[in-house]
């Protein structure tokens, strides 16, 4: 039954993703909602990265598409088939507040795969949720979206300023199974207060949580929260919340797995952090199930004057690419926080 999904989801993203044309030249195919996109974004943006597939490994640029204009749409699109035919997850990275993000993702084809997962979607919310899904048989309604945040109090959620209509709408679309992938908020909390103290031994030997990341992964994790703390917070007080940024991603590690478990693939849709190799929901699955085949995808805006792709790619300690493949986007708004804190 487990290998009938995966040949049925490898035929629907073929479908969907727009497959190579049997009778025409390897660089054509027809060019299916996410393509338009990116083509769109090239048409609007003024910057040469925007719309375009950046391959973080070449050993992944495909042979048939070498030549191609789009060899990084046309590489990705292979591996996404290979990850999703193998049982293995899918992760798509984004930056919360960048509505074209989103916009991309729910042109994914929810369809194509067994089950999705989200990060904003708490465990505490899990049983309101299956209970919802259960409710509609995964037969989409007009009203589905509206009942699927009453049902897991999506306004009350701290999400609810993002723009996740579109991802969330074409879930319900999908008919798939998804799942809550975080941990509840008090959990969180109460991690980020007392660090390793707050979780019992077995359920961080469980998680993976006793497996030390590296010296070098946990300067960078306390790095990246000073900077995002506005450099407010001095770092030797971060300890606790550095851990809380493990549990997170050993959390939704634990959420792709079970999901595996249960449909046989998966996707999974979090932040970008969450995505990365060396120390995020990817570490953790190789730490438990390392014959378990991920694929990581951050979404990444242009920078003014930063035209060099490889100039974005996140790096490990190593130097080695900590993602897959990097899909550059027009910038969005965006609030200066840090700019608020430093008038006050």
């Amino acid at each position: 039954m487990r290998a009938l999904k995966r040949l049925s989801a490898f035929v629907v993203a073929a479908v969907l993703a727009g497959a190579v044309c049997a009778s025409a030249s390897a660089c054509e195919f027809q060019r299916g909602p996410i393509i338009k996109l990116l083509e769109e974004w090239r048409k609007t943006c003024n910057h040469p990265l925007c719309g375009r597939i950046h391959i973080a490994e070449s050993w992944r640029l495909k042979d048939h598409a070498k030549n191609c204009e789009e060899k990084g749409w046309m590489s990705m699109r292979e591996d996404v088939r290979a990850t999703i035919v193998a049982g293995g997850a899918v992760l798509f990275g984004e930056q919360h507040d960048n509505p074209l993000h989103h916009e991309l993702r729910s042109r994914v084809g929810f369809a194509s795969y067994a089950s999705a997962v989200f990060e904003q979607i708490p465990a505490d919310k899990a049983a309101a949720l299956d209970e919802f899904l259960a409710s509609t048989k995964l037969n989409y309604k007009s009203d589905a979206l509206e009942r699927l945040k009453a049902a897991i109090d999506w306004d009350k959620s701290g999400w609810k300023e993002y723009a996740y209509d579109p991802l969330l709408t074409a879930a319900l679309k999908g008919q798939v199974p998804f799942y809550a992938g975080d941990a509840d908020r008090d959990t969180i909390k109460k991690v980020a207060k007392e660090g390793p103290s707050a979780l019992p031994d077995e359920e961080k030997a469980r998680l993976k949580l006793d497996v030390a990341l590296g010296d070098k992964a946990d300067a960078a994790v306390l790095d990246q929260l000073f900077e995002s703390h506005c450099k407010q917070m001095p770092r030797e007080t971060l300890g606790s919340m550095a851990f809380a940024q493990r549990y997170r991603d050993a959390v939704l590690a634990d959420a792709v797995l079970k999901a595996i478990e249960k449909r046989g693939s998966t996707l999974l849709i979090a932040g970008n952090e969450h995505v990365r190799k060396d120390r995020g929901v990817p570490w953790y699955i190789r730490q438990r199930a390392p014959e378990k085949k991920t694929l990581s995808i951050m979404m990444l805006e242009v920078e003014d004057g930063k035209t060099d792709p490889e100039a974005y790619v996140p790096r490990d300690e190593e130097g080695k690419p900590a993602v897959d493949y990097v899909i550059f986007t027009p910038r969005a708004p965006h609030t200066d926080h840090c700019a608020k804190v430093e008038k006050n």
